[in-house]
């Protein structure tokens, strides 16, 4: 698997030496905090979560309008160097990139460069021309055909750098759709490299990174989220680590050139919350255009999946979950919030959730810097956070 195992770990560490380190987390991490709410609550989740020996670390934002009003970091960013985490530390959001990738897309829809329902090759000519005509519309909610990582080839691990978009539709343009566009839901991250792929071909002066940067990071004020290049020097960088046959290792070194869209972005939680909840402020993308983008779209027969344009709609998949579908409590804080957008994101060294009230304009993100173990659910984790906040709004 090609992964060093850790050889210092939590229990290894001496009790004295670690109950020092993890005071020093909760007094250095603490970010702020809206006035009157239980954060005693709140922070004992996680402090409970971060003590299993397989989560090394956890941070957590949530914000509304008013900005971020409660972030702070428990456990460790880096376990090697007994670094804590905190708020500044940039984690691994996986396929909430999209959601990244999304805004990019729809600020192109808005400046009119962008129709949703063309076929895709009009704008990506490198796309295979033997396929069905699918569209961005379908990209975007999961319903083109495109497959996902291919069973056995180990391209979640893949470390190869790719120069361009293009030369990333190579890994999957040749292989026949799943099924007809808009016959089915099957979700795809490689659908999003082709999405990106439309898009430099749809503004055609701009590559991938600078529509990114000059659509999305800088009028968005994101300066803790970047594309996460391997080679390059990122501030607060945590270390991604991986669970395998039960222990705990520094995770593999891969290359997210080939999938930037569909998760390659390093960020904090808190510029994530501020990203998500600027869509509910109308001065970043028109209201009829983010409505667009939170209505479920529909397959070719009129029955709805729980994607819109890249954000998943409602927590229907959740509700329907052997770990939630029993469990009253959790069902009822979903109910609480019917209209609710959503995405998850798993990456080599990184768990995230991103949940955002439409109704109460509020949004959490947690984000643990490992992958491969169920430990600290990360789902229930911000679900409870955000109720919480819910709670205190109404």
């Amino acid at each position: 698997m090609g992964i060093i195992q850790i050889t210092l770990s939590k229990k290894e560490l001496s009790m004295r030496n670690y109950l020092i380190v993890l005071l020093f987390a909760t007094l250095y991490s603490s970010g702020t905090l809206a006035k009157g709410l239980p954060d005693q609550e709140i922070d004992k989740w996680f402090e409970t979560a971060v003590t299993h020996e397989h989560v090394p670390g956890i941070t957590v934002a949530v914000g509304g309008p008013e900005g971020v009003v409660y972030a702070k970091g428990f456990g460790f960013a880096d376990l090697e160097n007994s670094l804590p985490m905190t708020t500044e530390h940039k984690v691994r959001i996986g396929s909430v990139s999209k959601l990244i990738a999304t805004a990019g897309l729809m600020r192109l829809y808005d400046q009119g460069k962008v129709d949703l329902d063309k076929p895709v090759i009009e704008y990506a000519p490198a796309w295979s021309q033997d396929k069905p005509a699918l569209s961005l519309r379908q990209l975007t909610s999961h319903t083109a055909g495109i497959r996902h990582y291919k069973a056995g080839a180990d391209e979640f691990l893949l470390n190869k750098n790719f120069t361009s978009i293009n030369e990333s539709l190579t890994l999957f343009k040749d292989d026949p759709l799943l099924f007809t566009p808009g016959e089915k839901f099957t979700y795809s991250t490689f659908a999003w490299t082709l999405v990106s792929a439309a898009m430099e071909g749809a503004d055609n002066k701009r590559n991938f990174t600078q529509i990114i940067q000059q659509e999305v990071f800088e009028p968005l004020g994101l300066k803790d989220t970047s594309f996460d290049d391997q080679y390059e020097i990122i501030s607060h960088r945590a270390q991604p680590y991986s669970v395998y046959q039960d222990k705990l290792f520094n995770s593999p070194q891969t290359d997210h050139s080939y999938k930037w869209a569909g998760g390659g972005f390093i960020s904090t939680p808190s510029d994530v919350v501020r990203f998500a909840v600027a869509h509910l402020q109308n001065d970043y993308l028109k209201p009829e255009t983010v409505n667009l983008m939170f209505t479920p779209a529909k397959l070719n027969n009129g029955d709805g999946v729980n994607f819109g344009i890249g954000w998943m709609v409602g927590f229907n998949s959740y509700k329907n979950r052997d770990s939630y579908k029993d469990n009253e409590e959790v069902l009822a804080m979903m109910e609480s919030m019917p209209n609710a957008v959503m995405h998850s994101g798993g990456s080599m060294g990184g768990i995230t959730m991103l949940i955002m009230c439409t109704d109460h304009k509020r949004a959490v993100t947690v984000v643990k810097n490992v992958n491969g173990d169920d430990s600290a659910d990360v789902f229930a984790l911000a679900l409870k956070t955000l109720h919480v906040f819910h709670k205190e709004d109404n």
